[in-house]
């Protein structure tokens, strides 16, 4: 398992980089509250930004199957609609 914000994917490596975003505890994906919005270098939740997916592993473990990911959009998308 590589560590998230030295991986590859340049969004998630410019977000940590900013202090934007910071891994999770295991450094699985980035460090997410339970409604997925992301948590910057300071441990304030975005209210602009959310993860969800295998970016979301080190909060949710279980992330990785497409119904699990299917339902965890479905409920960001109540909330931001909401």
């Amino acid at each position: 398992v590589k560590d998230v914000s030295t991986g590859s994917i340049a969004v998630v490596r410019s977000l940590t980089d900013r202090g934007l975003a910071r891994p999770d505890p295991l450094r699985l994906g980035l460090d997410v509250t339970a409604d997925c919005a992301v948590i910057d270098v300071d441990g304030a939740p975005s209210d602009k930004l959310f993860a969800v997916g295998p970016l979301t592993r080190g909060t949710f473990f279980d992330i990785d199957a497409i119904p699990d990911i299917r339902i965890q959009c479905a409920r960001l998308a109540d909330q931001l609609a909401g």
